[in-house]
């Protein structure tokens, strides 16, 4: 059998416990095993400066950080337009750091986000100013809350743009799906907030937002930026700036001991 990583080993023992927990309650067993841990170790990873944030952005943009360019003040370093970047092959990666970077949502829901109000789905309601994390029928899950959040003044102006952008670009489609001859309820619906080519955001990010990383020309520890960084980010700037620990907790949907504890460093 292939070796496994003490780390790995440590999730599947977790897996172990709590599955004999669960056992345990339906069915008391009268002696309890006891499974020992390995010890966890500390992540890597840290929170975004806003300079480099704003990096992240730029290269969000179309735009790749060359380090090369000679500058009119005769220093180095540039951006530069990527070959054949058009403005919208990275505009699901714009707004999906965006809406990270300003609610702390989960980087597994950003993607599931809709415009229209659903059952079973995260969703946007634009008219409230409220960004709903799980389906009306959904159930929250107690040790990944997700609660709903009041959008921040720049991140609705943001949200208001997109929709009127989508629905723009949804005209569009109508309008050439029946110059072919085909039935308007079939015409194609740009229901999700993250979408590329017209098509929802089906599985993770991680690929591109890596891509994204390497153009950004992020050094030190934000070369291992992942999509997850940007709720770390949104979670240490509300500490940074003294925001109420119950008040985050509450926004990014997590309990306050968490936030404290791995959350609580400042720079």
């Amino acid at each position: 059998a292939p070796f496994v990583t003490d780390q790995t080993a440590l999730r599947e023992l977790q897996d172990l416990s709590a599955a004999i927990g669960w056992w345990h309650q339906e069915h008391p067993l009268t002696r309890l095993p006891i499974v020992t841990l390995p010890e966890k170790s500390e992540s890597p990873r840290d929170a975004l400066t806003r300079a480099q944030a704003a990096r992240l952005l730029m290269a969000a943009r179309g735009y790749r950080w060359d380090p090369d360019r000679l500058r009119p003040d005769g220093g180095r370093g540039g951006w530069v337009k990527r070959r054949g970047e058009d403005a919208t092959l990275r505009r699901h990666l714009r707004r999906f750091v965006l809406v990270g970077l300003y609610t702390g949502t989960r980087p597994g829901v950003i993607p599931q986000l809709l415009w229209e109000e659903s059952a079973t789905q995260a969703y946007v309601d634009l008219d409230a100013g409220m960004v709903y994390r799980r389906g009306r029928r959904e159930r929250d899950r107690p040790t990944k809350r997700r609660p709903v959040v009041k959008l921040p003044r720049r991140l609705l102006a943001h949200m208001r743009r997109w929709r009127a952008e989508d629905q723009r670009r949804e005209a569009a489609l109508l309008e050439a799906h029946l110059a072919a001859g085909e039935r308007p309820e079939t015409a194609p619906r740009l229901v999700s907030v993250m979408h590329f080519n017209g098509q929802p955001i089906a599985g993770r990010i991680r690929r591109g937002f890596k891509s994204l990383v390497q153009d950004a020309g992020l050094e030190g520890s934000a070369l291992e930026a992942t999509p997850h960084w940007m709720r770390h980010t949104c979670c240490t700037w509300l500490m940074e700036r003294d925001c109420d620990p119950w008040e985050a907790a509450a926004y990014a949907g997590m309990s306050t001991l968490t936030l404290e504890k791995i959350y609580g460093h400042h720079r």
